[in-house]
């Protein structure tokens, strides 16, 4: 995320305004208007009119031949056979931000390339290979932005005819012995979000994977088990642990939000003996980065924050080498834009001095180690060409080298890894394909590219390797079922294998990653930028995402999905089998041992089918109500029941305190019927609201719809029926089958055996207050359902949480829990005041009894002070809570 470019844009904007109105004439256009070209020129020219950029961040608020140029390109008819054509602008000021959009036949036409670097810079480009004969004339429309407010220049353009760059040839093989799990959720108390998630898995099998709530709400921390020889060998992810909040205030701050959230990425150590690798995360602030580190698998973090030398910095990355060195790149000061690494040699609770990889005005794509030599890679693009900067001195010096400028280049982001030989690859996608290169003699000179992504993506973006064993390499992208990014697009993730990624034409293993869509909107490709379409910019799943090798040699893939959230969650998944990109795999095969992959926990239709958290509601955006609230939601139960005489949709909102609910707030649950995929934006979507704008509550239905932006927006459409039940601290909401069905669209009306999707829930005030609780996505459920199913009378819901012991704790605390029926799980810590401590379980368990461990620290890792808590299950709409005493 780039906050500064976003708060610079508003305020270039608002002043260029005040230019615009005065111009009271329009200026001359380019010259010439339309660019004529034939196969056998090399170069044509054209220059615009005197311009004052200032458009911002948004396209469309340009005036053309004032504050843009737009000047159409018109290939004839030629044979174009091994060209492309370089579309480029050049100016004379390097402070001046200009950008440069193609489209294929007209303004805002299919989308071919674009180019948009930062200062300080003085030129953009376009790559368009042709590479055919063509029969008639082909046009493209160039278009040239002020992205900010400029000192008023001419631009020059240039369309040059060049030969094409060569590429490998691929091989594609969608087999089905590689293939992963089924996905699995994160989820937090208190997040209504959590995107852009890092992954890393250390030499010992710990899996960490974090993600973003966005400045200041923080980053949120988990650990999977895949250490084959662990008994708690967690092949399909089911079992999420959460680690809090890295980048957390202390414990007894009140005031909400955290030392970071906008970006997270991790980096663990590789330690020569058989201690614990550390794990290191890096947080980005408003102005500055925090680093937190932890020696005992992410329980406890030691917080250091502001350790960018240069401030007012973006998109930091790291790496680990060795048992404690840790490098950490980053861009900065913005609006410059510089390329910075700093080294810490603590694990990242320190870092030296800033050294300057680079000067230009260059997007930074990622930093890898060759863990052999320790040779440092930074990886850094343009518009057109893809850079990688090389230090063999432990980050002092630098020189850089072209990876790649046969195509267009920084769709967030040029990615760079090393693999176990030494080998060095990238990856990239230039908007529609997903391409990947490597060096084999660090960084000097790079292989013809070679492009992964098929037909299974017509777009494939946001791409991101690793590298294991010689010429095993594994990446991952989004990819979309049409070549358009519009509202229309459905994207799931892709993982393809190759195990000769060096060869002439090496072969790819490709697989879907959750089996599933994840996203039915368009995306961002811009960061916080507004994209080269004319719609706002759909960001709900961010900018990347990440993927790592386990001691097996499985990929793991952790990606940000929305098909079922009101907002982008962090989702994983793991190989199960096919190649392993450890050559030793398996006894020296190569391939991962056979595994028989078991169907995900059964949605039991006896239990709510939407959790949440206890006192996750949260009031000025951040700060947590620690306190049951009327605002708090525990959990949504789906039934249907007769009313008049015609079957009705009953919802069953519950929250943790419905006494006294303030005058002006709302409850909200949201369903989706026809819903393919199951994808809650592809069906009919409905939501039943009750609201205290009057004495007593309101209840309305009405429809709703995802627009660009990534929100919902809502229509009323009519009454609903319903009541406060205060005695069961239930919210009941009610609608007729057939009041929905008048606004059914997308299938068959809504009827007993209907399944319903997208459930979940929000409450706020119905004024721009920002107390509120969001739940995440639910389970589905099946219409009536409950009015022909066969239940066994001997098992009863019980969710017992047993006495804790000790008590008083010394140290630690055990308690047992017992659940009568499979369910998702939250077993809080919580202080007399009911603030929560501590997160022990979050996620769905099995039948059975267990005992829960308590470490007697707080999620930021303290420990936490003696004195009386309170152990809180909630399970299956039900809360169980049982009293200890700490002491030290």
């Amino acid at each position: 995320m780039d906050p500064f470019r976003r708060l610079r844009g508003a305020l270039t904007a608002a002043l260029v305004s005040i230019l615009l109105i005065a111009a009271s004439s329009r200026a001359p256009a380019a010259t010439p208007e339309t660019v004529v070209v034939t196969a056998a020129d090399t170069a044509q020219h054209w220059t615009s009119p005197i311009l004052l950029g200032g458009s911002g961040l948004d396209r469309s608020m340009c005036v053309e031949d004032v504050s843009c140029d737009t000047v159409h390109i018109e290939l004839q008819p030629g044979d174009y056979t091994g060209k492309r054509i370089l579309v480029s602008i050049d100016w004379t000021i390097l402070s001046n931000d200009w950008d440069l959009f193609v489209f294929r036949d007209y303004i805002d036409g299919p989308v071919v390339g674009s180019s948009h670097d930062f200062v300080p810079q003085n030129r953009e480009a376009v790559p368009i290979t042709i590479d055919a004969v063509l029969t008639q004339p082909r046009v493209y429309a160039a278009h040239v932005v002020g992205a900010e407010f400029v000192a008023p220049e001419q631009v020059r353009g240039t369309v040059r005819v060049e030969p094409a760059m060569q590429q490998r040839t691929a091989t594609r093989i969608y087999d089905g012995a590689f293939q992963f799990s089924a996905s699995t959720t994160m989820s937090a108390p208190g997040s209504s979000r959590d995107c852009e998630p890092s992954l890393r898995v250390d030499t010992r099998g710990n899996c960490y994977v974090g993600g973003i709530r966005g400045v200041p709400g923080g980053v949120d921390l988990w650990r999977f088990d895949l250490d084959p020889a662990s008994a708690a060998f967690d092949p399909e992810m089911r079992n999420p642990f959460y680690l809090g909040q890295p980048d957390a205030f202390a414990d007894n701050d009140t005031t909400g939000g955290r030392d970071g959230g906008g970006d997270i990425d991790i980096a663990t150590s590789f330690p020569a003996s058989a201690q614990v690798p550390v794990v290191t995360i890096v947080s980005l602030a408003a102005a500055n980065i925090s680093s937190a580190v932890s020696t005992d698998r992410g329980n406890n973090f030691a917080l250091s924050p502001a350790v960018a030398n240069v401030p007012a910095d973006d998109r930091q990355w790291i790496e680990a080498d060795g048992p404690n060195n840790v490098y950490l790149m980053y861009r900065a000061p913005i609006p410059g834009d510089a390329l910075l690494v700093q080294k810490s040699t603590d694990h990242g609770a320190n870092y030296g001095t800033a050294v300057l990889v680079s000067p230009t005005g260059t997007t930074p794509g990622y930093i890898d180690v060759d863990h052999t030599d320790g040779t440092v890679y930074v990886a850094h693009m343009s518009g057109v060409a893809l850079l990688v900067s090389r230090s063999t001195d432990g980050g002092a010096t630098w020189t850089s080298h072209t990876a790649d400028n046969s195509t267009s280049h920084g769709n967030l982001f040029d990615t760079v890894k090393v693999g176990d030989d030494g080998a060095v690859y990238v990856c990239w996608s230039d908007g529609q394909s997903v391409y990947l290169a490597h060096s084999s003699d660090h960084a000097a000179t790079w292989s013809p590219a070679v492009k992964v992504s098929g037909d299974e993506s017509p777009i494939a973006i946001f791409p991101w390797l690793e590298a294991g064993s010689a010429g095993r390499v594994a990446v991952v992208w989004y990819g979309s079922n049409v070549a358009s990014n519009t509202n229309a697009t459905d994207w799931r993730c892709w993982a393809a294998v190759t195990t000769d990624a060096r060869a002439a034409s090496p072969t790819f293993y490709l697989s879907e990653v959750g089996g599933h869509v994840i996203h039915a909107s368009n995306l961002s490709l811009s960061g916080l930028t507004i994209p080269v379409v004319d719609e706002e910019p759909n960001r709900n799943l961010c900018d990347y995402f990440q993927v790592a090798i386990d001691p097996l040699g499985a990929c793991v893939v952790a990606f940000t999905d929305d098909h079922n959230d009101f907002d982008g969650q962090t989702y994983t998944a793991r190989q199960l089998g096919g190649p392993s990109l450890y050559a030793s795999a398996n006894g020296g095969t190569g391939v991962l041992p056979p595994f028989t992959p078991t169907p995900p926990p059964a949605q039991d239709p006896a239990l709510p089918e939407v959790p949440d958290f206890l006192h996750d509601a949260t009031q000025n955006g951040l700060q947590v109500i620690p306190a049951d609230s009327p605002f708090d939601i525990l959990s949504i139960d789906y039934d249907c029941a007769v009313v008049n005489g015609e079957p009705a949709l009953v919802a069953r909102m519950k929250v943790s305190d419905l006494t006294a609910p303030p005058a002006g707030m709302y409850w909200r649950v949201n369903f989706a019927a026809n819903a393919p995929g199951p994808v809650a934006d592809r069906g009919d979507q409905f939501y039943l609201r009750a609201a205290m704008d009057s004495p007593g509550a309101t209840l309305t239905y009405g429809t709703a719809v995802r627009d660009t932006s990534g929100s919902l927006a809502y229509t009323e459409r009519g009454a609903a029926a319903g009541e406060l039940d205060a005695a069961n601290q239930e919210v009941v909401m009610r609608v007729p089958l057939s009041a929905l069905n008048a606004y059914v669209t997308h299938g068959p009306p809504v009827q007993a055996g209907s399944v319903l999707v997208g459930l979940r829930g929000q409450t706020g005030t119905m004024q721009q207050s920002t107390t509120r609780d969001e739940t995440r996505g639910g389970g589905s459920y099946k219409v009536c359902g409950s009015l022909v199913a066969v239940r066994d009378p001997s098992t009863p819901i019980e969710m017992a949480l047993g006495q804790p012991s000790p008590n008083p704790g010394r140290g630690s605390v055990t308690v047992p829990i017992t659940l009568s029926h499979p369910a998702w799980v939250d077993v809080g810590v919580f202080d007399p005041s009911g603030r929560r401590v501590r997160t022990l379980i979050a996620g769905t368990l099995p039948a059975g009894s267990r005992r829960v461990f308590w470490d007697a620290r707080t999620d930021a890792g303290h420990h936490a002070p003696s004195g009386v808590y309170y152990l809180r299950l909630t399970a299956g709409g039900v809360m169980r809570s049982r009293r200890t005493v700490l002491v030290h």
